[in-house]
């Protein structure tokens, strides 16, 4: 066991964020290090009050976060000994999931129904060549949490005649692609998927507690039927520091690459000029 009580935690890390405790930003920072390494398996943390000594924090501030940590597992408090980092968050697995599997819903997820709007269009920016928008759709706007922490806010356009046969309780209680996936069967051929990076704007820094022009990956999905009609569309948005992906790609699909050619240089101009040899007007 390693006996290194410098966290490094520095007080500018623990600014206010308007919506978010803070204890839970303190465990949050200290569950984000010891997923990245930086506090590794068995390494004693500082006491309580020390550490409240140092971030110029209450001493419950910093209790509040050890015991949240220690009810993920993460943590462990031995009398005599002191607390230590006892297991990886698994969490950062179960986010992944939530993420990239609309029917993963792990126990600490869970749902903020902010808006339902009917008779609502679908954004231009989430259509694609070809496919065909109806006017009527049903705009749910929620945020979603993870231990109580918010890490996406999604913006979700579904076709109200679908939207109608959903159970009352689905926008509270599941995720809605996983829901019209349901309800549609085989009515669903294909979902477009897109993901970029941007900053956040003043809006959705609020949303997600996060300070401004902080780094958030936009995803946008689009389920179709056969026909080329918008069934559902949506776009979220993931807090950086919170956001998962990962992708298994066939050795194969990467042999079929064609091979990087290397550009040729062309020699500047001057020299070219003097390479060409003059015409004489022939």
């Amino acid at each position: 066991m390693t006996d290194d009580r410098s966290t490094g935690i520095e007080r500018a890390e623990l600014s206010a964020e308007r919506g978010v405790t803070q204890y839970q930003r303190l465990a949050s920072l200290l569950r984000y290090r010891i997923a990245k390494g930086e506090y590794p398996l068995g390494m004693l943390l500082p006491p309580i009050t020390q550490l409240a000594a140092d971030l110029g924090v209450a001493v419950v501030t910093v209790r509040q976060a050890y015991e949240l940590l220690s009810k993920e597992g993460l943590i462990r408090s031995q009398r005599g000994i002191g607390t230590h980092v006892a297991a990886l968050p698994a969490a950062m697995g179960d986010i992944e999931l939530a993420i990239n599997d609309p029917f993963a819903a792990p126990e600490a997820l869970a749902f903020e129904v902010i808006e339902v709007r009917r008779r609502t269009g679908v954004p231009q920016e989430l259509l694609g060549p070809g496919d065909q928008s109806n006017d009527e759709y049903v705009c749910v706007r929620k945020l979603h949490t993870y231990s109580g922490e918010p890490f996406c806010y999604a913006e979700i356009y579904v076709l109200t005649p679908i939207f109608d046969l959903l159970p009352k309780d689905t926008v509270q209680k599941k995720k809605l692609l996983a829901a019209v996936l349901d309800e549609l069967g085989s009515r669903g051929k294909r979902v477009r998927q897109r993901m970029t990076v941007m900053p956040a704007d003043f809006p959705l820094c609020d949303m997600l507690k996060i300070p401004f022009a902080s780094p958030v990956a936009k995803m946008s999905r689009c389920l179709l039927d056969g026909k080329g009609i918008v069934l559902y569309a949506g776009v979220t948005w993931y807090r950086g520091d919170r956001y998962v992906s990962e992708v298994d790609i066939p050795a194969s699909a990467l042999k079929a690459v064609p091979a990087i050619q290397r550009p040729q240089r062309r020699p500047p101009a001057r020299a070219q000029a003097r390479l060409t040899p003059p015409s004489f007007g022939l």
